[in-house]
């Protein structure tokens, strides 16, 4: 099965005033197309620290030791294992906020396209001062305007073909010049077209502004653009032969006319999320809005560019029993309905039981056990799952079994495993070695040497 996403020996800190808080150690996870992964877990086991890693959305003092973090054959924390290995052990906040800022630069064309988040509290994350649909429709004409700019196309008499014809013309290499412009926009009646054709500047896709009010897309043909005595003119493989001032006022017309477009869109994605009256809900702030609506807002964002990963932090912790049903149906619904790979993180196994293909249950920073749902459930394999599993209260009403011990001082963790403090099963070599994906049958691993050899 072909592989989404993959965490290759993922180490992330944290430094602190009271010492190095070792949030990951050394997990390891794939995600393969198409499937919803859980990810379970108490409370401090890493789940948001992973999830948030992979979006590249960590603070100043964070620090990625080691690992690898592929996805599409890129590595999204490149750039800071690099630097780690530069300063050899030392650590400077201002240095690192630097490299951060390097990082968020390279994640701005993925994150929110290639990869999205939906976060534990969506009031949190929605800007209380912004109308929803503005917010939906801006993650849109943020990273995908010739999207946009197509839908607006339909919309007017102009045909694509024409369009693209114009630009051909405009291109290099054919027949260019204003002659030949007015020579086809005379024989395919627009005449005057000549006068209202402009270029939208910073985008790598070409627009066609007609009337100054109607964009018009020429997608997959990039262009750049120069300034040159307060004007832009339009480059490809060489230069336009003959250059048109585009102003702020342009621009700004030019942005309207695609967040409209943006409204538009956020109005079909909160209608097939469930939301009644969208038309008017796109208008409405997030205070406005129930604990569920503004939970499907914040979906509806993550899948406004359709990306390829999409990771859902607690995504029923927010809101009761009700909505909590409403919410996972919903989820059931979007994975048959786009072509998305979804990670789920939840401290709830009954909440992950409900959507998800598989399970990974992480523990002091690492992800100990991976399975198929059923399997896992049925069947678990790590004494720190089995634990897990029979703290959960039954409809049998059987006696529930509490963990004995606490969780580990992730600033000085146990050597070895780091749950054999707390295991009723450790022996000596537990104390020692870190087991790491022992293979088990039926397409599963975990990290304990009860299973060495089988």
């Amino acid at each position: 099965m072909a592989e989404a996403l993959v965490v290759k020996d993922l180490q992330v800190h944290f430094h602190t005033r009271r010492g190095v808080y070792k949030a990951l150690n050394g997990a390891n996870l794939t995600l393969h197309r198409s499937e919803v992964l859980g990810v379970a877990g108490e409370s401090g086991c890493g789940k948001s620290t992973l999830g948030l890693t992979v979006m590249g959305l960590l603070p100043r003092n964070a620090e990625i030791p080691t690992g690898q973090v592929i996805l599409q054959n890129m590595d999204l924390v490149n750039l800071q294992t690099q630097y780690s290995k530069q300063v050899a052990g030392r650590f400077s906040p201002k240095k690192n906020e630097k490299l951060l800022r390097r990082v968020n630069k390279a994640m701005e064309k993925l994150r929110g396209f290639r990869v999205s988040m939906v976060f534990q509290e969506p009031m949190t994350s929605l800007n209380p001062v912004l109308q929803v649909g503005f917010q939906v429709a801006e993650t849109v004409y943020v990273h995908s305007p010739a999207l946009l700019a197509q839908r607006a196309l339909a919309r007017f008499k102009a045909t694509p073909e024409d369009m693209r014809a114009i630009v051909r013309l405009l291109q290099p290499g054919g027949d260019a010049g204003e002659s030949a412009v007015r020579a086809y926009a005379k024989e395919h009646g627009l005449e005057g077209i000549e006068e209202q054709v402009f270029f939208l500047w910073r985008r790598p896709d070409i627009h066609v502004v007609r009337k100054e009010k109607t964009i018009l897309a020429m997608g997959g043909e990039a262009i750049h653009t120069f300034a040159r005595n307060g004007r832009e003119r339009v480059a490809a493989t060489g230069t336009i032969p003959f250059e048109m001032r585009v102003t702020p006022v342009l621009a700004r017309r030019v942005k309207k006319v695609l967040m409209k477009e943006g409204y538009r869109k956020a109005e079909e994605l909160l209608t097939s999320l469930g939301i009644p009256h969208a038309e008017r809900v796109v208008k409405m702030y997030p205070h406005e809005l129930s604990g569920g609506m503004r939970q499907r807002v914040v979906i509806a964002i993550a899948l406004a560019n359709n990306p390829d990963v999409v990771v859902m932090d607690e995504p029923t912790s927010a809101v009761d029993v009700t909505v909590q049903a409403q919410i996972l149906e919903l989820v059931k619904q979007i994975r048959t309905a786009v072509n998305a790979t979804f990670i789920v993180i939840s401290h709830d196994l009954s909440v992950l039981s409900e959507v998800c293909d598989r399970i990974a249950i992480m523990y002091a920073g690492r992800v100990v056990e991976v399975g198929p749902m059923d399997k896992v459930l049925a069947n678990p394999l790590h004494p720190y799952t089995q634990l897990l599993i029979s703290a959960i209260p039954t409809l049998e009403g059987n006696q529930i079994a509490g963990i004995t011990g606490e969780i580990p001082d992730m600033r000085a963790p146990p050597s070895g495993c780091s749950f054999h403090p707390r295991c009723p099963f450790a022996f000596e070599k537990c104390k020692t070695d870190v087991p790491v994906d022992l293979p088990y049958e039926g397409g599963r691993t975990v990290d304990c040497w009860l299973y060495e050899g089988k």
